[in-house]
C-alpha cells in the first residue's frame, strides 16, 4: 500500500428511526480503520439525526439537509466538496443508493459501496458485502469487467477490535442474557420479550440486560423501564458505549438481526434472532442455514409471534450446554473480528 498519510475519505450514510443505527455503527468502525491508518474520515449525512454519535468519536460532520428516501438530494453539493479534495473516495453505505447516483459521483471521486443491495450499481471501485448468501456469479458478471474490488463474506464484517478482544468460550450455564434490538424497536419488541420471558417457568433462572437504543420511542422506552423497575431480574440500559464489555458479561443473546449479530458471533455469544425489515432475512435466513444462529423469522407488524418464538429457543438453548456451545463454535469461525481493517486497508489501497 502507497502513502495513503492524509487520504481523503468521506463517508456518505444515514440512520434514523426508520433505518435504524446500523449503516453508521458500521461505517463508524470502518472509519476508525481508516484514521488508523492516516486516512482524513469525514461523513456526509441526510439530517441531523447521528451527528451527536459520529462526532462524539472525533469525526466531522457534513449535513446536507435532504430527504435521505432520495439520495439524488444533495449531488451537487457532495461533488462541490470531492473537488476540493486530492483524489477522494466516497464510501456510499445506505439502502437509497443508485446506479445514477453512483455514475454521478464517479466523475469526481472513486466510489465504494458497503452492503448487500442487488443490482446493477454502476462505477464502483470497491463493493463489499459481508453477507453469508451472495451470488458471486451475479456480481462477477455485472462488475468483473470495470475491475470493482469485491470483497465477499463474514471475514469483512466490519467490527470494532473490541468485540474481537470480548470473546470468551461459551458458559457452562446460560444465566444472564442480552435482549438488543440495535437503534430502534418500533414493533415494541422488547418490552414483549420481556413481559413473556419473565413469566415463562423455563426462564425462572436468567436474568435479562435489555439495551435500549438510542432512537427508541419514548413509550416503548416507557414500558420497558416500568418492566425493569418491577423485577429485579431486569437491568435497562440505555446508549451503552462498552457494548463489547457488556456482551462480555452475558451468556447468550436475543437480537435483532444485523452489524450487532456479528458481534455476538466475535464474542462468543450464542444468538437468538429476528429480522426487523425484509432487507435482514435472506442474510438472517442464511445464517441459520449454517447454524450459527437460531432464527426465529421476520417480526412483522406485531412481536407477539417472533416473542414466543424466540423465548421457546432460548429456553432450549438454556436446557441444553451442547446445543449453545455448538452454536457460538459455528458462529465464531464465520467472524474473527477484523474486518473492519480489512475493508479499511483495501479502501486505500484504490
Amino acid at each position: 500500500m502507497g502513502n495513503t498519510s492524509h487520504r481523503k475519505v468521506f463517508i456518505r450514510t444515514d440512520a434514523n428511526p426508520v433505518i435504524a443505527g446500523g449503516h453508521v455503527m458500521r461505517c463508524l468502525s470502518v472509519a476508525d480503520a481508516l484514521t488508523s491508518l492516516g486516512a482524513d474520515v469525514s461523513f456526509i449525512l441526510s439530517d441531523s439525526n447521528s451527528v451527536e454519535l459520529i462526532e462524539s468519536r472525533g469525526f466531522a460532520t457534513v449535513v446536507l439537509d435532504s430527504d435521505w428516501r432520495h439520495i439524488e438530494d444533495g449531488t451537487d453539493d457532495l461533488c462541490r466538496i470531492c473537488d476540493g479534495a486530492e483524489i477522494p473516495i466516497v464510501l456510499v453505505d445506505t439502502y437509497s443508493v443508485t446506479r445514477e447516483y453512483v455514475d454521478c459521483l464517479a466523475q469526481h471521486a472513486k466510489i465504494c459501496y458497503l452492503g448487500s443491495k442487488g443490482g446493477d450499481l454502476g462505477n464502483l471501485s470497491l463493493l463489499a458485502n459481508y453477507s453469508t448468501c451472495i451470488d458471486e456469479a451475479f456480481y462477477e458478471e455485472i462488475y468483473g469487467n470495470r475491475g470493482t474490488k469485491l470483497l465477499f463474506g463474514p471475514k469483512y464484517a466490519p467490527l470494532r477490535p473490541c468485540f474481537a478482544e470480548a470473546y470468551r468460550e461459551c458458559s457452562a450455564k446460560i444465566e444472564r442474557v442480552l435482549v438488543t434490538t440495535g437503534n430502534t424497536d418500533p414493533q415494541g419488541f422488547i418490552p414483549a420479550f420481556l413481559a413473556s420471558a419473565l413469566s415463562d417457568e423455563r426462564l425462572s433462572n436468567v436474568t435479562f440486560t435489555a439495551v435500549v437504543g438510542r432512537m427508541v420511542s419514548d413509550d416503548v422506552t416507557a414500558k420497558v423501564n416500568l418492566i425493569g423497575s418491577r423485577s429485579s431480574r431486569v437491568t435497562v440500559l440505555r446508549a451503552v458505549t462498552d457494548m463489547a464489555g457488556l456482551m462480555s458479561q452475558c451468556d447468550a443473546a436475543v437480537s435483532a438481526n444485523g452489524t450487532t449479530v456479528y458481534e455476538l458471533f466475535a464474542a462468543g455469544l450464542p444468538s437468538v434472532t429476528f429480522a426487523m425489515v425484509e432487507e435482514q432475512v435472506q442474510s438472517a435466513e442464511s445464517l441459520a442455514e449454517l447454524g450459527a444462529v437460531e432464527y426465529c423469522g421476520l417480526i412483522g407488524d406485531g412481536p407477539h409471534t417472533t416473542v414466543a418464538e424466540s423465548i421457546d429457543r432460548l429456553a432450549s438453548l438454556v436446557a441444553s450446554r451442547n446445543r449453545s456451545v455448538a452454536l457460538a463454535t459455528r458462529a465464531h469461525a464465520l467472524v474473527d473480528g477484523h474486518g473492519a481493517d480489512k475493508i479499511a486497508k483495501e479502501i486505500l489501497s484504490l
